[in-house]
């Protein structure tokens, strides 16, 4: 724990921790950063579980800009709210099962771009099968399970 006790003390994460407005800011650019991320790899999950067939599946590349800004908000307001109070964070359950979720959600849509738009891309008509909607189904439930998991940590150990 003597790292967590050093970061909570360091003068980046005591101004998050007792500038009045910081944390609340740091928590709406998760907010937003949660929103891009999880609306864009959702638009594309959805897409490959067969809602709205008449996108092209490679027409939905154009959100994966947006889910990485999304995710590069989360990665440094993330990590601004975590630094603030670093040894309760890490000692929540929740808080490192919300870790689990990202990292498994992480390698689940490295998994889809791998199947999915690999061969969108090569112009195959991409109709996906149970393995890809399994991926797909999972993806949604890893993302949104870190949500639900990200706000139980102020009510759960």
């Amino acid at each position: 724990m003597g790292f967590l006790e050093w970061l909570q003390t360091t003068p980046p994460a005591l101004f998050v921790a007792e500038t009045l407005w910081a944390y609340p800011l740091f928590e709406t650019l998760h907010t937003i950063g949660m929103t891009l991320l999880v609306g864009a790899l959702g638009l594309v999950n959805l897409r490959v579980l067969g809602f709205k067939r008449e996108l092209p599946v490679v027409g939905t590349l154009d959100f994966l800009p947006l889910a990485w800004l999304g995710f590069t908000l989360n990665l440094i307001s993330g990590l601004a709210l975590f630094s603030s109070d670093a040894v309760y964070f890490w000692s929540s359950i929740t808080f490192r099962v919300k870790l689990t979720l990202i990292l498994l959600g992480g390698i689940n849509a490295f998994l889809l771009g791998q199947s999915v738009f690999r061969e969108a891309r090569a112009g195959y008509a991409v109709a996906a099968g149970p393995g890809v909607r399994l991926v797909a189904a999972s993806s949604l439930l890893f993302w949104f399970g870190a949500i639900a998991a990200g706000r139980l940590i102020a009510y759960l150990p």
